[in-house]
């Protein structure tokens, strides 16, 4: 909220300067950002007048002007704006003058014709950031004056940064009635207004929808001059307040938008056809905007319509159909109030974001719709003049906010502050901010105003006592309690277990959006379903991740575009499943290699990362977190290469995935080398048993070495899981396959596999004859399942 301070000190002036005013507003929960100047710094600038102009005779770009500045001789000024013309009021740069950028005006001849100063725009003062042409000052500018003074320049603008819950301060009148009470100085009350109908003609209003929007006014005015144009002082206003000026009647709405807090809305009265109807949309409804977009309309989107059409989304904005433009001269003026959650959300569900939808959408006064439309009367009659209708009302009062009485103890405020405050300060406070408040023991009852709808409890009153009292009164003493250690969630420890163990393996954490690219995540997760953001940071990060995958390759391609040879990474973070509507949150974590594997070392070999690296470190993390009932199953994912895939298991729950990205997404990507992913769900990981000592066998162990012949689809798992079903569990100690052979020699269709197995008992030694046995079974067991040769 732009606020400037000469505006603010019409309705409330308190004896303290800018800065001590933006001081005491920031202690107060109003926090100011920023103190701006409202234009830049010139000086010995005044108002002038053009008498008469004529082309200059070597420049048919320039014009010649005669310059009346009061002083009885006029001044020979040379200008190459196209809009000076006799008989202009404009601001004049004198010989001597100081502009923004500190230029300085010199007595000078252009293409030989004398000029004696020069005519400024809004860009040369630093009043506007472009111009078309010289200022256009008021026909009733006084000639001779300062321009800061006759445009009240010496002003300055702050930018408070409101809280979502204080919208009445989203005024010059709210914020200036916050002034008042922390500075105990008396409001300036603007006096009322009635304006008296010309006309009979009005509109007849049918709220359809009453709950949405239970108060509807509004009022005709015909005949306005269309001509008209906005006076500078209004201008000004709007432009310290970051409005544009646009039409006379739609800057009048803006105004008392900003003076007062209520939105307001114009149609051209000649383009709406009918009765004004507040309605819900309908499906097969569109509507084009004020800002040329065309959106479709749902059946939960609140309208302003006529007999056939939408006119307005309501509270949010306005169609271009209906639009007041310089050819209007017939308007309907609106003035409502809408249920807040009714408007939530509408704004940026079609990407807006509007001044009117900002107040409505946190909360307007609902007694202030008819000061507000008179006030709007009153200012447009003065600019365009025009014709009064009556005012026509629709007032449903059974869905009108219900005022609001609080019953107050005053005693509770120093039983949950600690501050000893009087109760003649606390009265004086609440009455200060507009409260009523009848004493009572030992309940107070107070009215809370209905500008003031976040206060509903007696902890919001006892909030404003302290806010008043100012916070930075409250004295800090030393807690005295007991203090006992809080608990950590087992996710978030287990994450920094697992972040340690990967950054000692080599890799780096990376940290990415939970918003990611649309288009690399379809490719990536072709069947997921994923949330859409109703208002995006771009269109590149518009979908909600479903996995971690797409943020990996995200930050690959980055290194990798800077020359970053080798890439292992690694992320947690939490993805979004949209299961039947609803969003449920999983902590995942997932990993990436790429690359060259021994880079830049003189005593290994170079090689590119393949998939058993990858299977390596996720092996060697489930051996750190003991989790013995560890599979990886061939599978495909739609993701990853057919061939180089596999799915996680831990006992019989699928906790992820591993494999090479799929070539059809690398050829995509433009990616070169093979990228080899995985990816796990961390709730799958927390292992249900705690670790045990065991002693250290005081027994040999004895290794035997077996050299098999199986079929190619046989896999070392499948082999494993026979042996480990033969072998007691405290007897074998390691199952490991050290030689894998297929060649000349053997058979096509087949594979050649040495596997060791080493055996101890923790009790005894084990003797070679029931280590015999035991590799006789295992070699039976092995022939009949998988029809296996023991090779010599």
């Amino acid at each position: 909220m732009k606020v400037s301070e000469n505006w603010l000190r019409e309705w409330v002036n308190p004896p303290l300067n800018g800065q001590q005013l933006a001081s005491i507003l920031t202690m107060a929960g109003l926090e100011v950002d920023a103190i701006s100047p409202v234009a830049g710094l010139f000086e010995k600038v005044i108002v002038a007048q053009i008498i008469n102009t004529m082309r200059h005779p070597q420049a048919d770009k320039l014009s010649l002007c005669d310059v009346d500045i009061g002083m009885g001789q006029p001044l020979k000024i040379v200008c190459g704006a196209l809009n000076a013309r006799a008989g202009l009021k404009v601001a004049l740069a004198q010989i001597g003058a100081i502009l923004p950028g500190g230029l300085v005006i010199k007595q000078a001849r252009l293409r030989g014709e004398l000029s004696q100063g020069m005519l400024c725009s809004l860009t040369e003062l630093g009043l506007s950031d472009n111009s078309e042409g010289i200022i256009e000052l008021d026909d009733d500018a006084p000639i001779g004056v300062d321009l800061r003074e006759y445009l009240f320049l010496n002003d300055q603008v702050m930018d408070i940064d409101l809280t979502p819950n204080r919208a009445d301060c989203l005024s010059i009148l709210g914020v200036a009635r916050e002034v008042s009470a922390l500075t105990d100085t008396p409001l300036n009350i603007m006096p009322s207004v009635s304006i008296k109908p010309e006309l009979d003609e009005k509109k007849a209003i049918h709220l359809k929808a009453p709950a949405a929007c239970p108060h509807y006014q509004g009022r005709i005015i015909q005949k306005i001059n269309s001509q008209a144009k906005t006076p500078l002082w209004m201008r000004e206003r709007l432009r310290r307040s970051g409005i544009r000026s646009i039409h006379p009647v739609v800057d009048v709405t803006n105004y008392v938008m900003l003076e007062l807090g209520q939105p307001l809305h114009a149609f051209d009265l000649n383009k709406v056809k009918g009765d004004i109807v507040v309605r819900y949309g309908s499906e097969n409804e569109s509507l084009e905007l004020l800002d040329g977009q065309t959106v479709s309309l749902r059946d939960n989107v609140l309208v302003i319509a006529d007999s056939q059409q939408p006119l307005a989304i309501a509270g949010v904005m306005g169609g271009k159909a209906s639009a007041v433009d310089e050819h209007s001269t017939n308007v309907f003026l609106e003035s409502a109030y809408f249920d807040p959650p009714t408007i939530a959300g509408v704004a940026r569900r079609y990407g807006l974001c509007t001044d009117s939808s900002q107040r409505f959408e946190r909360g307007v006064d609902p007694k202030l719709q008819e000061a507000a439309l008179e006030r709007a009367t009153a200012l447009i009659i003065d600019i365009t003049g025009g014709r009064v209708g009556p005012i026509s009302r629709m007032l449903d009062s059974a869905f009108s906010p219900p005022s609001v009485t609080i019953k107050f103890n005053p005693l509770k405020v120093k039983q949950l502050t600690g501050l000893d405050i009087s109760e003649a300060s606390m009265l004086q406070m609440l009455e200060n901010l507009g409260l009523s408040v009848a004493k009572a023991e030992p309940l107070w009852e107070v009215q809370v105003p209905s500008y003031r709808f976040d206060l509903r409890l007696d902890v919001d009153l006892i909030e404003e006592i302290i806010r008043l009292y100012g916070y930075d009164k409250i004295p800090g003493d030393k807690m005295v309690a007991t203090v006992s250690a809080g608990s950590i969630n087992p996710i978030e420890s287990f994450s920094v277990q697992i972040a340690h163990f990967f950054a000692a393996r080599g890799y780096h954490e990376t940290i990415s959006y939970s918003f990611v690219d649309p288009e690399l995540q379809e490719a990536l997760y072709p069947e997921t379903p994923a949330l859409k953001l109703l208002n995006p940071i771009s269109s590149e990060l518009s979908r909600m991740r479903v996995g971690l995958l797409p943020g990996l390759i995200a930050s690959m391609i980055y290194n990798t575009h800077r020359q970053q040879t080798v890439i292992k990474c690694f992320e947690q973070g939490v993805i979004f499943e949209l299961n039947h509507r609803k969003i449920e949150e999983h902590p995942c974590l997932g990993g990436l290699l790429s690359g060259d594997y021994g880079a830049m070392n003189w005593s290994e070999s170079t090689r590119k990362f393949d998939f058993y690296d990858l299977k390596g470190d996720l092996q060697a993390l489930f051996a750190s977190l003991q989790l013995n009932t560890i599979t990886f199953e061939a599978a495909e994912h739609l993701a990853l290469h057919p061939g180089k895939s596999a799915k996680i298991m831990i006992g019989n729950q699928h906790a992820g995935c591993c494999g090479v990205l799929h070539p059809r997404i690398a050829d995509a990507l433009d990616l070169q080398e093979e990228v080899i992913l995985f990816e796990l769900k961390l709730s799958t990981l927390l292992s249900k048993s705690k670790p045990h000592y065991q002693p250290i066998s005081k027994f040999p162990q004895i290794r035997r070495d077996l050299s098999l012949l199986v079929n190619d689809n046989i896999s070392v798992a499948q082999l494993e899981h026979v042996v480990r079903q033969i072998v007691k569990p405290e007897w074998l100690k390691s199952f490991d396959i050290f030689d894998v052979y297929t060649g000349e020699t053997i058979p096509k269709g087949k594979k050649s596999l040495a596997v060791a197995l080493t055996l101890q008992d923790d009790n005894r030694t084990l003797v070679d004859n029931e280590i015999n046995q035991l590799i006789s079974a295992i070699i039976t067991k092995l022939e009949d399942n998988f029809a296996i040769t023991l090779r010599d």
